[in-house]
């Protein structure tokens, strides 16, 4: 009974075995973070998110407050803060990953906190810089993964808290506090929901069923003649990641009858994917190459081919791949797999990967009648999951991963509601959990703590078959690799030490990897996933589906937010076993709230197309007194595929426009929050200010203010204001203009919506605050004319800064223009770049050009140069403004013009001196002036032989000196070369002593030019 372990439940709770002297907190114990101020450490959470491929990290910064003792000597933080790389090493050598299995405390010292070769869980010293009592320390979390940290110290004083001992450690005592440093992909997610045996099926029978093959077309994909669903598809919706409900082989024992529990009907056919036979393989009917004339590896191999082959299309377009994991439970006849074999075979035995883990170790599994006990064989099995007060999943078997503060192990109060217990322990002195349960390789192993190795395999399995094997490198090149996360059904029924143990070692694969837990209690049991778990899936659904006013849906949001801090939430109006709303566009108004608040949106499949009650799909289920798509049996989508009702085709749409102005919008995703209120206080319009950083301005962070209409049936509007406080956190100022675009706007009618300015000229920053500016928000239409002028629509205003600048470009000067022309058919401009004004703007330049004189011709551009092509023979010249990049009406001052620039070809004789403008260009003499060439103007011979040679040089231009002696025959050859100046050059050809009647060509060539 668990009675016995209420003292232990008060205990400091890390992961390892502490002598602590006292049930009580001691000291005091404060953590920050990013998005945190300080709180106290007693059972408190921190998420952060950091990126490993370029390196950012999040401080945590702890205080530990000691002023009641006196004569410390040492003070340390003990944690295992981005060491996930440590946690399947076995530092003690018990044979056991010290993530399973912990070290004792307190023989960690601080010498053993290298990051490669030291202990899973170290200790870092502390520091009382200001001899105050106050102990500090920060630990940049660099690494993601799940974490815990607690603190200790010595003192020199023999007092009761070290039981008299000055060498005893003494522990903060009160429970952890957890850090889950996650992806910063998380943030980004926007989730689709996916069955894929029905989301392209044509009808309710397996050769009607889809395949792996139909969601990316692939060769020989049965519905490419009427492909309706693929990856181009999800990405037009705005969707970027795929949640597929479990893909493995399902268990045939133990299916539901399809006439129901107690019924004598045939199973249900394929059975349901959370009773899962193999967790290391692909359901074998989920490729279109399955041929019931194959052995069941055959198939099961032709099966892992397809989705692989999946995977890697999903990866080309940058689509995130979770898959669903039912840890908590198994089908009947669920498979050892090669994993199992290798870890639970004993010496003297001959498993198979095929051999049910009921027959070969039931220990693997719960007890019936205690869920603190393990199974003693086949029979004895406990039915999943540990919860009797909403009933069982009969068609499953729950899995033992020893024992802890949340199990419920028997059908009586009070053990009955242990499942909301925060005691956070785990019982490392339970018999299952110490006893030795067989031999391998002449060892004694426990069964319970290989169980945890067993599903921890599972992530590296699935990263390796889809091509993120070991050893592949943390680059933005991977990022996107292989399979990308998994969604934990019942994540609540595995205890929280052993989904450290496994995110950790899926994270030290695969440092991006998100894990999303199923925790639908909310409360207490999903505040202790959300210690652990990136993403909750947790009971929104049915706050959010009952919210009608802002009030409700901000309380919606406040409340997570007070019990998650910086967690995420899976922002879902339904899911696979939700009833969807019968009106399909009350889930719209829903989604386009939940689109401005940071979280994970969802959609189900057929959410964008109408599904409403029980009407879309072929079949349906009552599931603990919900209609559900029927996910046991044959089902498909044909009905709201073929359904031509109007309003529902405009559904589409309506959430791409909410998921893509997502995807464009930082701020939308960002945490940074502010509810807004109108002049009226209109409760049916939802509005939040969002900005991407706190007091940057619109030109360097992202900032939307979005609105959304709670009523689908009217028209709502409101006038509002910027509170002056949420001026600042925006980054707005009094003398300058703003104007918005909508970036969710509605395109189907008219595809330039999301590019128009909805506040015409703009409103000044003081304006905003003293007048405010007016929000209509419209109701769903009933007539196509409706949808083309007033369509339903989120409303995601992006704020831009269209000040107009000030600056005056310098004169715009042509680039290689000599003697004010240039060879050829073009010329490029360039003139000074004008730096970012105080609003932190950056111009983009308006350049008008005009040629021969005539009327210009404007030009905007981001770089300060601009090439203009013209004609041989015209005359080109222009001028610049710096105008606003968003708005390039807003323009400031002209510059002066640059000079007129004539073009000249190549092959011409401008100033008609028989030598071409090419050639004068090379020789860099002027073009156009008859008198400026290069030509040698006259030789001197001495009586010696030795010869002068004079022309007229330009500076800067260095000439060869060539010669041969026969006109005809012979190679040129360079005897000297010199720097021209300006001025007249001379040249002496210094060989003496030839013939006078020797003959010697002499030819003068540019060899550069400056």
């Amino acid at each position: 009974m668990k009675s016995c372990f209420a003292l232990k439940s008060k205990i400091a709770a890390l992961a390892m075995a502490l002598t602590a002297s006292t049930v009580f907190g001691v000291g005091y114990l404060e953590v920050r973070a990013p998005g945190y101020d300080f709180r106290s450490a007693e059972y408190t959470t921190t998420h952060v998110f950091v990126d490993e491929v370029v390196g950012t990290t999040a401080d945590i910064e702890i205080l530990y407050t000691l002023t009641d003792f006196s004569n410390i000597t040492d003070v340390e933080v003990f944690t295992n803060l981005s060491r996930r790389d440590l946690a399947r090493v076995d530092r003690n050598g018990d044979g056991y990953a010290d993530g399973i299995q912990p070290v004792d405390g307190n023989s960690i010292t601080d010498g053993d906190a290298d990051p490669v070769s030291g202990q899973y869980y170290a200790a870092f010293n502390m520091t009382d810089n200001d001899s105050n009592g106050i102990w500090e320390l920060t630990i940049p979390a660099a690494k993601t993964g799940a974490y815990r940290l607690t603190a200790r110290f010595k003192t020199s004083d023999a007092i009761a808290e070290n039981s008299f001992d000055p060498n005893n450690w003494i522990w903060w005592g009160l429970r952890d506090h957890a850090v889950v440093v996650s992806p910063i992909d998380a943030r980004d997610i926007r989730l689709y929901e996916i069955n894929v045996f029905n989301i392209e099926a044509d009808g309710d029978a397996f050769a009607q069923r889809s395949t792996f093959e139909d969601l990316h077309n692939a060769s020989g994909a049965p519905h490419n003649g009427n492909n309706r669903w693929d990856l181009d598809y999800l990405k037009a919706l705005g969707m970027n990641w795929l949640w597929f409900q479990p893909i493995h082989p399902n268990g045939i024992d133990g299916r539901e009858p399809n006439d129901g529990w107690g019924g004598s009907g045939a199973p249900y056919d394929p059975g349901s994917p959370y009773a899962v036979k193999n967790f290391f393989a692909v359901n074998e009917l989920m490729t279109v190459n399955y041929n019931g004339s194959n052995s069941q590896a055959q198939n099961r191999a032709a099966s892992m081919t397809a989705f692989q082959n999946f995977v890697s299309a999903a990866d080309g377009k940058q689509v995130g791949i979770m898959l669903d994991a039912p840890f908590n439970h198994t089908a009947f006849d669920v498979e050892l797999a090669d994993i199992g074999v290798e870890l639970f075979q004993p010496d003297g035995q001959t498993w198979s990967p095929t051999d049910e883990i009921r027959n070969r170790d039931a220990r693997f599994f719960s007890q019936s009648g205690n869920y603190g006990n393990r199974a003693s064989d086949a029979n004895s099995i406990a039915a999943g999951p540990d919860r009797f007060d909403f009933g069982k999943w009969n068609d499953v078997k729950d899995v033992f991963f020893g024992r802890y503060d949340a199990l419920v192990e028997y059908d009586s109060e009070p053990e009955r509601s242990s499942y909301t217990s925060e005691g956070d322990w785990f019982d490392f002195s339970d018999s299952d959990w110490t006893a030795n349960d067989f031999t391998q390789d002449g060892q004694q192993w426990n069964l319970t703590r290989r169980v945890w190795d067993y599903f921890a395999e599972y992530a590296l399995f699935w990263l390796t078959q889809t091509g993120y094997p070991e050893g592949t490198p943390t680059s933005e090149g991977t990022r996107y690799l292989g399979i990308d996360g998994l969604r934990c059904d019942f994540g609540q029924g595995l205890p929280p030490r052993c989904w450290e143990y496994i995110i950790n070692s899926a994270r030290s694969r695969k440092w991006n990897f998100v894990m999303m837990s199923e925790s639908l209690d909310g409360g207490a049991v999903t505040y202790r996933s959300n210690r652990h778990f990136d993403i909750q899936n947790e009971n929104i659904t049915f706050s959010l589906n009952s919210a009608s006013d802002k009030y409700a849906v901000r309380a919606i949001f406040d409340d997570r937010r007070t019990a998650y801090g910086q967690g995420l939430v899976l922002m879902n109006n339904t899911s696979h076993d939700e009833a969807t709303p019968s009106d399909p566009w009350e889930a719209v108004v829903r989604t386009a709230a939940v689109g401005m608040i940071d979280g994970t949106t969802l959609i189900f499949p057929g959410q964008e197309l109408g599904i409403a009650g029980t009407f879309g799909y072929q079949h349906y289920e009552l599931n603990f007194g919900k209609s559900i798509p029927h996910f046991k049996r044959w089902n498909s989508m044909m009905p709201i595929w073929n359904d031509s009702d109007f309003g529902n085709d405009q559904l589409f749409p309506v959430y791409s426009g909410i998921q893509n102005a997502r995807a464009f919008s930082p701020a939308l995703r960002s945490s940074n929050r502010w509810f807004l209120d109108g002049d009226g206080n209109n409760t049916k319009i939802f509005a939040t200010a969002k900005y991407e950083t706190a007091n940057a301005t619109p030109a360097t962070s992202d900032v939307v203010l979005a609105f959304a209409n709670l009523d689908r049936n009217n028209d709502q509007s409101d006038n509002f204001k910027i509170p002056s406080a949420l001026f600042d956190l925006m980054g707005l100022q009094d003398g300058r203009t703003y104007n918005v675009r909508n970036i969710a706007a509605y395109t189907a009618q008219d595809s330039t919506r999301r590019d128009q300015w909805l506040w015409g000229s703009g409103i000044s920053g003081a304006d905003l605050k003293a007048n405010g500016f007016l929000v209509i928000t419209r109701k769903v239409p009933v007539t196509v004319e409706g949808w083309s002028t007033d369509p339903y629509e989120a409303q995601y205003l992006k704020v831009y800064d269209v000040t107009a600048p000030t600056a005056t470009p310098s004169q715009p000067a042509g680039d290689g223009v000599r003697f004010g022309c240039v060879i050829g058919d073009s010329v490029t401009f360039d003139w000074d770049t004008v730096a970012p004004d105080d609003g932190g703007v950056t111009p983009s330049y308006e350049v008008s050009v005009s040629i021969n004189g005539g009327a210009p011709t404007t030009h905007i551009v981001a770089s300060s140069f601009y090439h203009v092509s013209a004609s041989a023979g015209d005359e080109v010249s222009v001028s610049v403004k710096a105008v606003n990049p968003d708005d390039t009406s807003a323009s400031g001052p002209a510059s002066v013009s640059s000079g007129v620039v004539k073009l000249l070809s190549d092959s011409g004789d401008e100033d008609f001196d028989g030598v071409t403008n090419g050639d004068e260009d090379t020789a860099r003499t002027n073009p156009r002036d008859p008198y400026s060439v290069l030509r040698l103007k006259h030789t001197e011979s001495a009586a010696d032989g030795k010869v002068t040679l004079r022309w007229a040089s330009e500076s800067g231009v260095s000439y060869g000196i060539l010669f041969r002696e026969d006109l005809i025959a012979g190679d040129w050859s360079l005897v000297d070369s010199i720097a021209g100046d300006g001025n007249e050059a001379a040249w002496q050809d210094t060989d003496a002593g030839r013939a006078a009647l020797d003959t010697k060509f002499y030819q003068v060539v540019t060899l550069s030019e400056p």
